[in-house]
């Protein structure tokens, strides 16, 4: 049996390709499916079946354009209601496909159509060796069951059943998840990325709360904040993504052509490091580093209606970021500026700044009452510990609670390292009336390694 995982960075998701003697079938592919196609040649099997465990709610799926350039059959759950050619599995069907018997199981919870996929390698025996289990089951985790405000309680105990359905496959199957740590698909999943049913029995805390009425509670208790973005992936994997080649194609605009779309509504999007940044950018773009949780943060606040513009340091991370605004389903990227913002530096046009401070002078300025200091990062990061002082609004949240902070002290803007800091500042900067926003550099981590104090949750 041949058998890769593909890991996509920022998303935090894992995929997978799986070889018989004579075919090999994907599991969970990313919307850039040229990692996929390469696999398969190094395995020297074509691409014959496509599996998805689930409508992904985080990112935008590759089947649609895998099957067109392969021909695959893509298998799911009849529960998804997909609108597009697949083929529709019910709970307990067993599919053939070369040397690999599979058995998709119905485990709705994370979202109504959630399947486990159960593979046998017929060449070893028809005993189950590794089970592909989507957001259900994570390692050290189970998928947050809350995506859909309206049945978050229904979902939560199905959950709980899906996973007494899971825990019987076997001790010794091996467990392959959808996604890692970093993902938001939970709220305390392992940096490990593989494990097998029975040290998910023994140690993962998702399998041994009960009983039912508890579990129910803890799970829907501390989500981690749920991006704008989530219900519409999950849409368009519903509805099936249009192939990236089909997309118009990206332009290179001069600094006066950028400036002029700009101006009429186009969102610039600037992808540099924090203090490139900081020190000159495009008025109104998006401080959006590519250092950062781009495809995430990208996917949470730009509007997917209106045209993108994008401002990068090189050609690689040009193509860094248009696979990450495709990644969450942002498909509309205009163009990019020509020279980057050296060519429009050089033009003489108006630029923007943000003003950044260190660790050292935060702590001077917010000892003598200067500043006003939020914290950017999540909720369960800032309880578990934080800088007394500080508010807190995850960085999205800035768009709707900017108002709250216009107000007579300056305002500055902290997370784990400066990249949410960014995005938060320059929102703050594009929606409110306010000419000096500071962003923090270093962030907490730098505060924690210069010993400062810190308050700790509990």
């Amino acid at each position: 049996m041949e058998f890769k995982q593909i890991y996509t960075k920022g998303l935090a998701h894992c995929s997978y390709v799986i070889g018989g003697k004579n075919q090999c079938i994907v599991v969970d592919p990313a919307r850039d499916v040229e990692p996929y196609l390469e696999a398969a040649r190094n395995f020297k099997l074509p691409i014959t079946g496509i599996i998805e465990t689930h409508l992904h709610a985080d990112f935008v799926s590759g089947h649609i354009e895998l099957a067109e350039r392969t021909g695959a059959t893509i298998y799911m759950t009849a529960q998804a209601n997909a609108e597009y050619k697949h083929y529709a599995m019910e709970d307990g069907e067993e599919i053939l496909i070369d040397t690999l018997l599979i058995r998709m199981i119905d485990t709705p919870g994370h979202t109504p159509d959630g399947a486990v996929f159960i593979v046998s390698d017929l060449e070893r025996g028809k005993e189950p060796m590794l089970v592909f289990t989507g957001d259900t089951l994570l390692v050290g985790d189970a998928g947050r069951p809350d995506l859909f405000p309206d049945r978050k309680e229904e979902l939560a105990s199905k959950l709980y059943a899906s996973l007494r359905r899971i825990e019987e496959i076997g001790d010794n199957v091996e467990v392959y998840p959808a996604h890692g740590a970093g993902s938001l698909c939970g709220k305390a999943l392992s940096s490990k990325l593989s494990s097998t049913i029975g040290t998910e029995r023994k140690h993962n805390p998702a399998l041994n709360i009960h009983p039912e009425e508890e579990f129910v509670r803890s799970f829907l208790a501390d989500m981690p904040e749920a991006p704008d973005h989530f219900s519409r992936c999950s849409e368009i994997n519903r509805i099936g993504a249009p192939p990236v080649y089909s997309l118009d194609a990206p332009v290179s605009y001069g600094p006066k052509e950028f400036l002029e779309l700009a101006q009429s509504g186009y969102l610039v999007v600037d992808t540099r490091d924090q203090l490139p940044f900081a020190a000159a950018h495009i008025p109104g773009a998006f401080g959006l580093s590519l250092k950062g949780n781009f495809a995430t943060f990208s996917g949470w606040i730009l509007p997917p209606e209106k045209p993108i513009l994008l401002v990068t340091d090189s050609p690689q991370e040009y193509r860094a970021a248009l696979r990450g605004l495709y990644s969450v389903g942002l498909d509309r990227v205009a163009g990019h500026l020509e020279g980057g913002m050296d060519a429009y530096e050089d033009s003489g046009y108006r630029t923007a700044r943000l003003e950044s401070i260190s660790i050292v002078e935060l702590k001077e300025r917010m000892d003598a009452g200067e500043l006003l200091v939020v914290d950017t990062r999540l909720k369960s990061e800032y309880d578990k510990e934080h800088i007394a002082g500080t508010l807190h609004a995850a960085a999205p949240d800035v768009r709707v609670r900017y108002k709250e902070w216009e107000g007579d002290k300056t305002l500055a803007f902290i997370c784990n390292t400066g990249n949410r800091s960014l995005l938060a500042g320059s929102l703050m900067l594009n929606l409110s009336c306010m000419d000096t926003v500071i962003n923090v550099i270093g962030g907490t981590t730098a505060w924690t390694k210069l010993g400062y104090p810190v308050v700790k949750g509990e």
